[in-house]
């Protein structure tokens, strides 16, 4: 789902991005996010090994791999999201939400 505004980030860039997360991943504050077990969009308890590590600004518009960037994501959540900015994904969540009956 991307919207019509949507002009992605220069290729070189994601790719010098992605490579930095590589090396984010193997950081001792990496280590510890995903050692809590946590999803940072549902909140449910995962094992770590299935933890991965998602940009809430994706790459592709632009964002960058920093600590305040990158966060512990289940594969299901950082499959759903994709490359959906975050105000995007708040709005998906919602609806799934209300679509669920579950009080947003």
């Amino acid at each position: 789902m991307m919207d019509d505004l949507f002009i992605p980030a220069d290729p070189d860039v994601v790719q010098r991005e992605r490579l930095k997360a590589k090396e984010l991943k193997r950081s001792a504050w990496w280590k510890g996010q995903v050692g809590r077990g946590v999803c940072h969009y549902c909140g449910l308890r995962v094992p770590s090994a299935e933890l991965t590590l998602d940009h809430v600004v994706p790459l592709i518009r632009g964002g960058r791999t920093t600590r305040g960037n990158c966060v512990p994501a289940c594969m299901a959540c950082n499959q759903e999201k994709r490359h959906l900015s975050s105000t995007q994904w708040q709005s998906y969540v919602e609806e799934k939400k209300r679509v669920a009956g579950v009080p947003v």
